[in-house]
């Protein structure tokens, strides 16, 4: 087995990614490995075709840069200052549709593992809307490591 050098650990910031960033940074402490915490900006959806007349492209490029610094914000506060002293860790806040983001990420960045959260869709959502998880898992050209919640005891 190739040694871990490079892991990634994917984010949209709820309970189940902060279990996944435990042992993400467990893993990048025990390996000595860079760890990357990465979000993703979805793309912005408007319930009508018509709404989106009323949207300058430019009210929308300032719209994705403010949620894009916010994420950041909330990145650092959420994780970086939970890493103490360890210092290999770049934080990328990328936009776009996540599956495909976290994708080409892992590709540019040649990553030995990514760390992420599962939801569990179940039913018609799962259907319709698989999952980030699941689509990074199948495709992905390195090992993914998904975590599902764990319930409170």
């Amino acid at each position: 087995m190739n040694p871990i050098k490079k892991i990634a650990f994917s984010t949209d910031f709820s309970e189940n990614a902060n279990q996944a960033f435990d042992l993400a940074f467990d893993l990048a402490k025990k390996y000595g490995a860079r760890l990357y915490l990465v979000h993703v900006v979805p793309p912005l959806v408007f319930p009508s075709p018509t709404m989106e007349e009323f949207i300058s492209e430019q009210a929308n490029y300032q719209f994705i840069e403010q949620v894009i610094q916010r994420s950041a914000e909330q990145m650092d506060s959420s994780y970086v200052q939970r890493m103490g002293d360890y210092s290999n860790v770049q934080v990328r806040v990328l936009s776009g549709h996540p599956a495909s983001e976290i994708l080409n990420f892992i590709e540019q960045e040649q990553l030995d593992l990514v760390v992420m959260g599962t939801h569990g869709f179940t039913g018609l959502a799962h259907f319709f809307l698989g999952s980030t998880a699941e689509k990074v898992v199948r495709r992905a050209n390195c090992s993914v490591l998904t975590v599902r919640t764990q319930a409170q005891k």
